[in-house]
């Protein structure tokens, strides 16, 4: 292959990691190759202008997206009052939208009525196997954030102990993040909570007994010393990050609401 030029190579899914899928790219400037994958870290394997971060979808074509899963092309004030309803629901996710369209399609159902369910069912119709396998997606919306955090777990509990503690780091902070508004979380946020707590560890709080109880050092990113750990912090930001279950840099993170939403119904 490295002699031709006129090959594609795709990877598509990605999850294995830098190491694991570049081990298999050929030698050499000949052909074209694609990845398509979660995981930030893979686009070290290109330039950063050979590489394109996928986000929410605009609202005008998560409606189109959505109506044509959904084989809708009623232009009504209604129709387009619930599909901007429902699209705003779904965070503008694709997945989460053509599979949303192609449940109501597959029912019968008109995107109303799907409102009306959605809002009831939510949970339900996100992780039931018939919500994805109306479309062409192996798994369902939720179906698939539970696989992420399925291997982030595994990882938390293997022997490599800084994939480990990086995973565990993770876990603490997807389980914070699901209760903080959803964009612009600083991290200075969880700095101040551990300087905070290290001040009034010794100290009675008034009308915060509970609260405070249920704070520790693991929770707070503190080491030994009391100090917070900066870089475990960031360790558990780079797993969520790894898993598109995260965006940001610089200490200022956002999480899609339906991401939120998804892990507070877990």
């Amino acid at each position: 292959m490295s002699n031709r030029n006129d090959w594609l190579m795709v990877f598509d899914n990605a999850d294995g990691g830098y190491k694991a899928v570049e081990k298999f790219i050929p030698f050499g400037n000949g052909g074209s190759i694609l990845i398509t994958s979660r995981d930030r870290a893979l686009a070290r394997i290109t330039s950063g202008s050979h590489s394109c971060e996928v986000t929410e979808m605009e609202e005008e074509e998560a409606i189109a997206l959505l109506k044509k899963s959904a084989m809708v092309d009623n232009n009504s004030v209604d129709v387009v009052i619930a599909a901007q309803k429902l699209v705003a629901a779904l965070g503008y996710i694709p997945v989460a939208i053509d599979q949303a369209g192609a449940y109501a399609h597959s029912c019968g159902y008109g995107l109303d009525y799907y409102l009306e369910l959605f809002a009831k069912q939510r949970a339900k119709l996100l992780s039931d196997t018939e919500f994805k396998s109306a479309s062409l997606h192996q798994y369902s919306t939720y179906g698939t954030w539970d696989i992420s955090m399925e291997e982030i777990k595994h990882r938390a509990e293997g022997k490599d102990s800084e994939q480990s503690l990086a995973a565990q780091s993770a876990l603490i902070l997807h389980n914070i993040f699901a209760f903080l508004h959803h964009d612009n979380i600083s991290g200075e946020i969880f700095e101040n909570a551990a300087l905070n707590f290290m001040e009034s560890k010794n100290k009675r709080i008034n009308g915060l007994p509970q609260s405070t109880s249920l704070l520790d050092f693991k929770t707070l990113f503190l080491d030994r010393d009391g100090n917070w750990d900066v870089l475990q912090f960031q360790a558990g930001i780079k797993v969520l990050q790894a898993f598109s279950l995260i965006r940001g840099n610089e200490m200022l993170y956002s999480v899609n609401p339906l991401i939120q939403t998804w892990s507070r119904d877990r």
